[in-house]
């Protein structure tokens, strides 16, 4: 593929360097959504054509060293070319150009469409002012937005006054409705630190360095441990909702019909969701490559009946894999079964093409 100059970083150049980290997410129309700075656009990768620009999301820069954090919202099977787009938190330019380590954050998140034809961002607040958040999926379709700092941006010695109280974000409740406050820990997470999904349904939460080298007897020492944190579908009294999987296949082809038998404590309800969430990895307030997609699925078939055999039910659940790499790239995906907004453990299934 030829070296391709790409306008979008020239014209998203500043003091602060605020277009080198760009956001990159794959739409599924195959194009690419790019974020810099306060710009976005839907890039052709094979003809290097903008094909759409997008609004600026003002009161930007969004991007390293701002330290703001993107992810894209579920596709579901009702409409897999949907792709909507959250960006959250950040500084205001020239906090990480004069050091302010001492100026507030940004509460603010933009919330837009990247694929109706007239795009616009529709912006709302986090219960907590935060830079450095990471934006984590989680198997059910929400989000926790974890560690960072609610003053200052990025860098070494750039930030003060930690953000220890993760915030959820349930993007299907009304604006308004969708942020609450979590528990907090007691360990600062700031610069280089880092999150990402277990197959468990928690979050694996990983250091901090915001020193250039390794420091320990300083305010903010340099973060050697690992924390995970357990979302509330954990809670002890949701144990019997919780799913097992029993049965599940290794591979997957796109469009492919699979079957899932899974075991739960009590009578299900209705309909379960099978969700793949993709394995991404997290720097620098980015997770690379995250999406979570919801599939289509039928009405749990009855195997075994736990008020007649004394112990748990066992079902059968039909579900359809995503259509196209567009949709999820071909790879390893964690897939959960969901029962009333409580994950089983993730089996792992390759979809292939």
């Amino acid at each position: 593929m030829p070296i391709r100059h790409l306008q979008l970083l020239a014209d998203t150049s500043d003091a602060q360097y605020d277009n080198l980290y760009p956001y990159v997410s794959l739409l599924p129309n195959g194009h690419l959504f790019i974020f810099s700075n306060q710009k976005s656009i839907m890039y052709d990768v094979a003809t290097g054509d903008t094909v759409q620009a997008y609004p600026d999301l003002e009161g930007g820069p969004w991007v390293y060293p701002c330290g703001g954090s993107l992810t894209l919202l579920p596709f579901t099977s009702a409409d897999y070319t949907k792709a909507e787009i959250l960006i959250c938190g950040g500084s205001v330019f020239g906090v990480n150009l004069n050091q302010l380590a001492d100026h507030p954050a940004r509460a603010t998140c933009g919330r837009i469409v990247a694929t109706d034809p007239n795009p616009t961002w529709a912006t709302e607040d986090m219960p907590i002012a935060r830079a450095m958040g990471d934006m984590i999926m989680l198997p059910t379709g929400n989000v926790v937005i974890i560690n960072g700092a609610q003053t200052g941006s990025q860098g070494y010695e750039r930030a003060d006054n930690p953000a220890l109280n993760p915030v959820l974000y349930s993007p299907d409740m009304p604006a308004g409705a969708r942020f609450a406050k979590l528990a907090a820990t007691t360990v600062p997470r700031m610069y280089h630190s880092t999150a990402n999904l277990l197959p468990d349904g928690r979050i694996l939460v990983a250091g901090s360095n915001p020193h250039f080298n390794y420091q320990f007897d300083v305010k903010y020492p340099t973060e050697l441990s690992l924390e995970a944190y357990s979302p509330e579908y954990l809670d002890a009294d949701k144990a019997g909702a919780r799913p097992s999987i029993e049965v599940a296949p290794a591979s997957v082809a796109y469009g492919a019909q699979m079957d899932i038998e899974v075991t739960v404590g009590s009578a299900l309800a209705g309909y379960v969701e099978v969700n793949f969430a993709s394995a991404p990895f997290a720097t620098h307030s980015y997770s690379m490559g995250q999406r979570l997609v919801k599939l289509a699925t039928g009405k749990p078939a009855l195997l075994v009946d736990g008020s007649t055999k004394g112990g748990s039910y066992r079902y059968s659940v039909r579900c359809q894999a995503p259509l196209s790499g567009n949709v999820a790239p071909p790879g390893y995906y964690m897939v959960f079964v969901v029962n009333n907004g409580v994950p089983s453990v993730a089996a792992w299934i390759q979809l292939v093409t």
